[in-house]
């Protein structure tokens, strides 16, 4: 009897915190820009081992409305560089994979050579969804409140007057933001926004704050798939220190959780005890932060993740 409620318990859970996955693109076959592109023939393997082994591609309206399921892949595109158009595009349609393009809005709209115009982007509309990447692609914690405001409403008036709908999703340039970039971006009413982070999403994922993970350069798709989705409340640190020394790190993680591997950019991967659900370390000599963005993952022995973000 016990291991019979053992089974229905697991299987519950796999219905209940499903383990999906959103991916980030940027160029396709740009041998320019090796460090952001991905070849089409690398793009067939996954696609391929994605239709072989159950996942099913669907678009990010989809996966939102249902981070219930299990193995649900939504692929997203940020910039609009014409090499998805050229290049990318017609695998998806051989696939018939959906997709989600956050668009660099004056890039297009200035019709930046490089980039998609707003006729191949409402065509594309047809088999994808739009979203916005912002107006001028800044660094926003770099912008005063006022400046990330103007940006962002520039970005929706100009998306509403060429597609002829207000934008749903928005994702940070960069990828980096912090809270209170996140407090006016989540302000204006998006139904999520996404980060550009390792991690799964499921049902527990904060909707203003979903992870991406980015496939750039060389990669593989099965390591990337096999990332699950990691519940933690991140208390300590919200801004970069002012000094550049990180002096501690506390969260919240599951309360049956008694170690947890930390990291730290530039400083890698060190386990840390929990006490209770919750991580407390306070360092002895503070760390002098290496990168102006720094990241910050905890993850479980069995792959679970999840990540913070502070940004000079």
């Amino acid at each position: 009897m016990r291991w019979i409620a053992l089974i229905l318990f697991l299987l519950l859970s796999s219905s209940i915190w499903g383990d999906n996955h959103i991916f980030l693109f940027h160029r396709f076959d740009d041998p320019r820009h090796p460090s952001t592109s991905v070849s089409t023939k690398q793009l067939r393997k996954d696609f391929q081992y994605l239709k072989e082994h159950g996942y099913r591609v669907v678009s990010l309206d989809y996966l939102i409305h249902h981070m219930n399921e299990d193995k649900l892949v939504a692929f997203t595109i940020d910039d609009g560089y014409e090499s998805f158009y050229l290049h990318g595009f017609k695998l998806f349609r051989e696939f018939g994979y959906p997709f989600t393009i956050f668009i660099y809005t004056e890039a297009i709209d200035s019709e930046y050579s490089d980039f998609m115009d707003w006729v191949e982007l409402r065509y594309l509309a047809k088999f994808g969804e739009i979203a916005i990447h912002s107006y001028n692609h800044s660094h926003l914690t770099h912008l005063e409140p006022i400046e990330v405001m103007r940006d962002t409403q520039k970005a929706i008036e100009i998306f509403k007057k060429n597609m002829g709908y207000p934008p749903k999703y928005y994702s940070y340039p960069y990828g980096e933001f912090d809270k209170d970039v996140r407090d006016i971006i989540e302000a204006f009413g998006f139904d999520a926004i996404f980060n550009q982070s390792i991690g799964a999403v499921n049902s527990e994922s904060d909707i203003y704050n979903l992870n991406r993970i980015p496939l750039l350069g060389k990669y593989d798709i099965r390591k990337k798939l096999k990332i699950r989705f990691l519940p933690v409340e991140w208390f300590q640190p919200h801004h970069y220190p002012k000094d550049g020394k990180l002096k501690r790190v506390i969260a919240k993680v599951p309360e049956n959780l008694k170690r947890v591997q930390l990291y730290i950019s530039g400083y890698g991967w060190r386990v840390v005890p929990v006490d209770n659900g919750i991580v407390d370390i306070e360092f002895q000599k503070p760390i002098k932060l290496k990168y102006r963005l720094t990241r910050l993952f905890i993850r479980t022995f069995d792959n679970r993740w999840n990540g913070n973000l502070i940004v000079k």
